[in-house]
């Protein structure tokens, strides 16, 4: 049993550094995948199958799209931060009975990573601010620079952990436990508005809407009602920040809003074959030709994907890909649902607002952090029912 804690903790140590580095993170990962290898022996391979049969095909997919694509080098790099999607559920099919004692560890130590590097990237804008004067240093990618992570998938993490602390906080807590959960949940919030993105507002809108009406409808308690004000009060200063022109305007010039309907036509006109699309490794290619031809210069220069993660799939593997990837965030949403397992929904469900805004599996921070919550949900699933975290936390 030995081996299986070791697995474990390098599990759990991974999770922690998502937020970190999503570089690392990855390769960390893998390197758990390769030390599990030798004992999948011991696991039931119809509950193996169970774990890893949407990843699977997903990568299916993308793997046949190798067959018709000329740029293979850029194919096998897809495919390459892809992997965690298959690698993942193979670590968690190992040890998914321990997960049934630790996976509010997971959390734990994602959040853990998060606070750190929340502190890290206001601690560069602090140095950045005092030697600039500007107060740009605290916004979008200015903030989050010094850990090299994209801030709208840095403000998906933020959106996760606050959900999290949310979940537990409405359900009831120690008063020692409340408290640590309220701060927490402020302090995300706030680094969440730094980084300035209009998908997660309307991610955190979705969700502050939920625990607002399960409060309504529920008996109440102390604990539901201390989660019910702060969620009240935070959606107030959410509105009050988008309503200030200053707060929009100057501070947040560079945030992610901008117009994205020309990227989704240009993909979509560009897709010579709607059943299998141009080949995995072939999108770059194909699309900045068409923007080239269509004097759309001005995509041509950052090489812009479509900025909509079905309309990517749509275009690189045509409708094969598109109803995998359906399937691929589909079905953890389906077994939250038919397990009443509210969390799960929440925690899956912004995946696809952001998937209208940004092609989320095309990078380690966006595919990484999806494969843990997509498994997370999963493993639940098919974990003993008798006991469920997710539910009792």
């Amino acid at each position: 049993m030995m081996y299986l804690k070791f697995i474990l903790g390098l599990l759990i140590i991974s999770v922690g550094t998502i937020p970190l580095s999503s570089y690392l993170s990855a390769r960390l990962f893998f390197l758990t995948f390769l030390l599990s290898l030798p004992f999948l022996n011991r696991v039931n391979s119809a509950r193996l199958l169970h774990y890893i049969v949407d990843g699977g095909i997903y990568l299916l997919v993308m793997v046949m799209g190798l067959y018709y694509s000329d740029d293979l080098n850029t194919g096998l790099k897809v495919l390459e931060t892809s992997f965690t999607l298959l690698a993942i559920p193979i670590i968690f099919s190992l040890v998914d009975r321990q997960l049934s004692r630790y996976r509010s560890l997971i959390f734990y130590s994602f959040m853990a990573g998060l606070s750190l590097a929340c502190l890290i990237s206001l601690s560069a804008g602090l140095v950045n601010y005092f030697a600039t004067n500007d107060m740009q240093s605290f916004f979008y990618y200015n903030l989050t620079a010094i850990i090299y992570s994209h801030p709208t998938y840095f403000a998906y993490y933020l959106i996760a952990s606050i959900t999290y602390c949310l979940y537990l906080l409405h359900n009831e807590v120690r008063k020692k436990r409340q408290v640590i959960l309220v701060v927490g949940i402020i302090f995300f919030f706030s680094i969440l508005m730094l980084t300035g993105g209009q998908t997660a507002y309307v991610s955190l809108l979705l969700i502050f809407s939920f625990f607002i009406l399960k409060y309504i409808l529920e008996v109440r308690s102390e604990s539901k009602t201390i989660s019910f004000v702060l969620v009240t009060l935070l959606l107030i200063g959410l509105f009050w920040l988008n309503s200030v022109d200053y707060f929009r305007g100057e501070l947040m010039q560079n945030n992610d809003y901008w117009e994205r309907s020309a990227l989704w036509k240009a993909a979509i006109n560009a897709n010579p074959n709607p059943f299998l699309g141009v080949g995995t490794g072939d999108y770059k290619s194909v699309l900045n030709e068409y923007y080239k031809e269509h004097g759309m210069n001005e995509f041509v220069t950052d090489s812009y994907n479509s900025h909509n993660q079905f309309i990517q799939l749509y275009f690189s593997n045509g409708i094969l890909g598109l109803l995998s990837l359906i399937i691929l965030i589909g079905r953890p949403l389906y077994l939250s649902t038919i397990d009443q397992n509210v969390l799960g929904v929440l925690l899956i469900f912004p995946f696809i607002i952001y998937g209208v805004t940004e092609v989320f599996l095309g990078r380690y921070q966006g595919v990484v952090f999806f494969a843990l919550l997509h498994q997370i949900v999963i493993c639940q699933h098919y974990s003993n029912r008798q006991y469920s975290p997710l539910k009792q936390a």
